[in-house]
């Protein structure tokens, strides 16, 4: 017998409550945030000039970083309202109206930056905006109901991933670590790049002497990450030869981005993480939680202490104490943000399934103080290491990467599939 939901159900349906707007007025915050930073010596500029920026010529000189920076900073903004408008909206309305909201975002944005001094105000970059919105709104729309290779796609999460949007939070945490390996996104087509960028794997001494913290840092990183990954697949799922591919190909599309080299140390460390990841996989659940999460921290911390050996001999920074002070408005920043913000999301992700429900928000709030403690001490130790700077902005995401699962998980709809990865 085929039951038929009633109209009292689909209402119910319709009011189902989501983190989307939530996390769209938290974005939007930070958008306000970077494009009106510092918020003083405003420039006494009539109000018709403000809405010069229109009617002006396009930029004589358009840079490429810049384009995928203004798409890049409304994507999720298009995507999270988007979402927000499903249940209010029909799908092609909430597209239209998230891209709207998107634009008008933008405009006020850069009329408010023709009374800045250090702020260009361009069309370009309201144009840029707006198709940032707008992928980000198709994006949302095509996660609802996705076309064919889509669906195709997720039947396969389906079938090699345990369900719910827990689980859907670890696989944003994995893609994550492959787009922060992959920024600033520009690739290089040319073979020959690829040539060069396997240049230092069987060329002696090159390019300079061999960096163990660096090796270490990627071997742990690796480990971590396989064994995060053999958390959220299902038990009867070998992911070893997946994560293999997984982890090679991005190492290899590394190469091609802006022709980058692969050290000897990056593919060593790799190497090892993969064979440590195939070695622990049969582990038990419980070890590989502990193991994980223990390599990423691990790894993370090598990183945040090696020093950068490229810009050595310059003198030590200070202690920035402005969040998100030169991190919104180049692709080396958000490359910065990918890379504080991941590790944290995964253990957060790690530290909410091994946690009775029960227990989850005195959990969420130790685990907080003890995540505050380390990056603390981690940034305020780079004020004496060559080349790195301390920054209030690596503390501030690395709370929000731990914290957002744990919110996730509480705020999860009833009724709907958290996925219980130490049940399973």
């Amino acid at each position: 017998m085929i039951a038929i939901p009633s109209a009292t159900m689909l209402a119910q349906k319709d009011k189902v409550p989501s983190a989307s707007p939530i996390l769209a007025a938290a974005y939007a915050l930070l958008v306000v945030y970077g494009s009106l930073y510092p918020f003083s010596d405003w420039l006494p500029v009539p109000a018709e000039d403000m809405w010069a920026f229109l009617t002006a010529p396009w930029p004589r000189y358009i840079i490429r970083s810049d384009i995928i920076i203004n798409i890049l900073i409304y994507l999720p903004m298009g995507l999270l309202l988007a979402r927000a408008l499903r249940y209010r909206l029909h799908s092609g309305a909430a597209v239209i109206a998230a891209t709207a909201l998107c634009l008008l975002l933008s405009l006020g944005m850069e009329s408010l930056q023709s009374l800045l001094p250090d702020r260009v105000s361009s069309r370009l970059d309201l144009l840029l905006n707006g198709l940032g919105g707008l992928g980000g709104a198709l994006l949302a729309r095509l996660t609802v109901n996705p076309p064919g290779p889509l669906r195709r796609l997720a039947a396969l999460r389906r079938e090699w991933f345990l369900p719910g949007r827990a689980m859907d939070l670890g696989l944003v945490a994995i893609g994550l670590w492959a787009l922060s390996q992959l920024t600033p996104l520009l690739l290089s087509l040319d073979t020959n790049s690829l040539r060069r960028g396997l240049l230092p794997l069987w060329t002696p001494g090159f390019p300079s002497l061999f960096n163990w913290p660096q090796l270490s840092a990627y071997a742990c990183t690796i480990t971590g990450l396989g064994l995060f990954g053999s958390i959220l697949a299902r038990p009867e799922k070998n992911m070893a030869l997946p994560f293999i591919g997984f982890v090679s190909a991005v190492l290899l599309v590394k190469i091609l981005v802006m022709g980058r080299y692969l050290a000897l140390e990056t593919a060593i460390g790799a190497a090892m993480g993969m064979v440590l990841m195939v070695v622990l996989r049969p582990s038990p659940k419980p070890f590989r939680f502990t193991a994980g999460g223990l390599a990423l921290l691990a790894g993370f911390t090598l990183a945040e202490l090696e020093p950068a050996t490229s810009v050595i001999f310059k003198p030590l920074q200070p202690f920035n104490w402005i969040p998100f002070h030169g991190q919104m408005h180049n692709l080396s920043g958000f490359s910065e943000i990918l890379s504080l913000f991941w590790p944290f999301l995964a253990l957060g992700c790690l530290g909410a399934f091994a946690t009775r429900p029960n227990r989850r928000r005195w959990m969420a709030f130790i685990g907080g103080l003890l995540v505050l403690a380390l990056m603390f001490v981690l940034e305020w130790q780079q004020q004496t290491i060559p080349g790195r700077h301390a920054d209030i902005t690596d503390i501030l995401l690395a709370l929000a990467g731990w914290s957002l699962p744990w919110w996730w998980r509480i705020h999860t709809p009833r009724g709907e599939s958290h996925g219980q990865p130490g049940r399973a």
